[in-house]
């Protein structure tokens, strides 16, 4: 049953360390809603000094891994900031909200959203999370340094809050209202494809994958090899495949495929460096890839896939669903 969404304040201004982790639980409330979404808002109150270099993009770097785990033990989310920048983005049509990083004094804000409710699904019910079933919901949020935030912070320095708000709805006190999985994010390490080619995806029996998307960067500018998102975003990779022991997904795809795709989700042509796939299209949990009973899962780069670039570095995230714990 799909019942009015309601939007709750759980925190407001509360003060960020760089360089630091800081864990919430006591914030939630476990009242038996449907969770739709949470929805991170942080405020970045810079005074610019000397010597600091922008990145518009900074205040989504500086989220270095957000965690979720719930008290039976399940991981919801396991990504960097910019893993949801680019979920957002590819899901909704439309960049998340972030005031550009300048090189001025100012408040810049960056909006994270850290979904439950998939878009691809047309039952949205499917992937709610009730949070009735838990005695604790744990968020857990990697702070980067002021070299995150900026590519050279020169004097800066930058006062950090934290807005935390939950998306939520009634519909899980009705039997038809219940969820049947757990909405599941996760970044890979990055990875240098022109040495390696490849990377291994988890095979579980109760992990089914709706899509994935890869973002290749180019290190020679800026950024330091090993570190998610580092770099400029390029287009760099010209032959993908997705494999697993039996059959052959994506065979050796050319970028133009992917720059098509990205643009049907973002309405950005011009979205560079970013590779999506999604394998539910029809809105159904069934369309999903399961990855169980799997010998062999792969992501593979071609051989001499690569267009000039220094130093290529690919980030690959999941997201799909798992099955919930007793």
């Amino acid at each position: 049953m799909r019942l009015p969404t309601e939007n709750v304040a759980l925190i407001s201004g509360d003060t960020v360390t760089p360089s630091n982790t800081r864990s919430y639980s006591t914030i939630f409330p476990l009242g038996g809603e449907g969770w739709h979404k949470l929805r991170l808002v942080f405020h970045h109150v810079v005074v610019i000094g000397t010597g600091a270099t922008p990145n518009p993009l900074g205040g989504f770097l500086f989220l270095k891994n957000i965690t979720l785990r719930t008290s039976k033990n399940e991981v919801i989310f396991s990504a960097p900031g910019m893993s949801f920048y680019h979920f957002s983005y590819l899901t909704n049509g439309v960049e998340p909200h972030y005031t550009t990083i300048a090189a001025a004094d100012g408040t810049y804000d960056v909006v994270i959203d850290l979904p439950f409710v998939l878009p691809m699904l047309a039952r949205k019910e499917d992937l709610m999370l009730d949070s009735g079933r838990y005695s604790m919901v744990e968020l857990e949020l990697q702070y980067g340094a002021l070299t995150d935030l900026m590519r050279a912070p020169g004097t800066m320095t930058d006062a950090i809050t934290i807005d935390i708000a939950l998306i939520r709805s009634k519909g899980c006190f009705t039997a038809t209202g219940k969820p049947v999985a757990l909405s599941y994010i996760k970044h890979l390490t990055p990875f240098q494809a022109v040495t390696k080619g490849y990377v291994d995806l988890e095979s579980a029996n109760d992990l089914c994958i709706f899509g994935l998307f890869a973002v290749t960067n180019d290190l020679a500018t800026w950024g330091c090899e090993g570190s998610a998102y580092e770099g400029t975003p390029v287009d760099l990779m010209d032959d993908i495949s997705f494999q697993d022991n039996v059959l052959t997904y994506l065979r050796h795809l050319k970028l133009g495929v992917f720059q098509e795709e990205r643009a049907h989700y973002s309405n950005n042509r011009a979205y560079a460096g970013m590779y999506p796939w999604i394998f539910t299209r029809e809105g159904s949990i069934y369309n999903a890839y399961w990855t169980g009973a799997k010998s062999e899962l792969k992501f593979i780069v071609g051989n001499g896939a690569f267009v000039a670039a220094t130093t290529p570095q690919v980030d690959l995230v999941i997201f799909g669903m798992r099955q919930m714990r007793d």
